[in-house]
């Protein structure tokens, strides 16, 4: 099953802040079943730190990472402005949900 996380830390990370809008608004503008596949890791509360643990992050955000299964297939951290994450999100779920 794919699976796209967005590792962010909304709270001191001015990049993330920036990115924000831009992940909300295109996540937003996804059908339910494709927003199923897209998950928030808030770096800022324990469940996210382990998740992001989980996922072997390393460092560097806003991070996208994105897992069919175990395999993780795309890791990119950095930020993306809205017309470049629309462009990752459908390359993305077109290659791989």
């Amino acid at each position: 099953m794919f699976k796209l996380y967005a590792i962010v830390n909304y709270q001191t990370c001015g990049w993330c802040k920036k990115f924000r809008p831009v992940l909300e608004s295109n996540v937003k503008a996804m059908n339910v079943k494709a927003q199923k596949h897209v998950e928030v890791v808030d770096l800022t509360t324990a469940e996210g730190k382990q998740k992001a643990q989980d996922l072997g992050f390393s460092g560097g955000i806003p991070c996208l990472q994105a897992f069919v299964g175990d395999h993780r297939v795309y890791n990119q951290p950095g930020f993306q402005d809205g017309e470049k994450f629309a462009s990752t999100l459908f390359t993305l779920f077109s290659t791989y949900a």
